[in-house]
């Protein structure tokens, strides 16, 4: 049965990958972290997901990584609690395991600040993931990398709000769900 995009919302862990010459990959460590439509991946890579039937593909707004010549794409289906994602411009397989931590405030911000600078900072429960030009990082509210990267989540937030973050003042240019609480 293939999800919905809303119900990919939330805090993510890989249990398996297959690559493409059948090498298995079963070390835990690379989180998605997936809001109403903005993701942050751990990998080092961020931005939207879209969902067009069954193929959903990984918009990288902000990319750490060795660019693929081919987007970001699979078909995802469940497998019982377990989300099996599998390439379609590459053979891979990938499974994913929703993580048990409680939903509460859900959403994103997509941020502008200052000589075109742009961030982008998604919330799931006690979770956050921040992307900008300059890193990649995933977190727990309250958490040392919130205080080092100076994210207040207090109040409300809506398109043309500015917050503070990572010693920079930005301008929030859209936003979805709720980040804050």
């Amino acid at each position: 049965m293939t999800p919905l995009l809303a119900e990919c919302a939330g805090l993510w862990r890989r249990t398996l990958l297959i690559e493409t010459d059948g090498t298995r990959d079963t070390e835990p460590g690379v989180l998605w972290l997936q809001g109403p439509t903005a993701y942050v991946d751990s990998r080092g890579f961020a931005g939207t997901l879209h969902q067009e039937a069954d193929v959903f593909e990984w918009h990288r707004d902000f990319d750490a990584t060795t660019p693929s010549p081919h987007p970001d794409a699979g078909v995802m289906h469940w497998e019982g609690d377990i989300l099996v994602e599998t390439g379609v411009h590459e053979p891979y397989v990938e499974h994913w395991v929703r993580d048990p931590g409680e939903a509460g405030p859900t959403g994103a911000l997509q941020l502008s600040g200052a000589a075109g600078a742009s961030a982008l900072l998604v919330r799931f429960g006690a979770m956050f993931g921040w992307a900008d030009r300059a890193r990649v990082v995933l977190g727990t509210v309250g958490g040392a990398e919130q205080r080092a990267l100076g994210i207040d989540f207090a109040g409300i937030v809506s398109a043309g709000d500015e917050i503070q973050a990572n010693g920079v003042r930005w301008t929030v240019d859209k936003s979805e769900g709720n980040v804050n609480s």
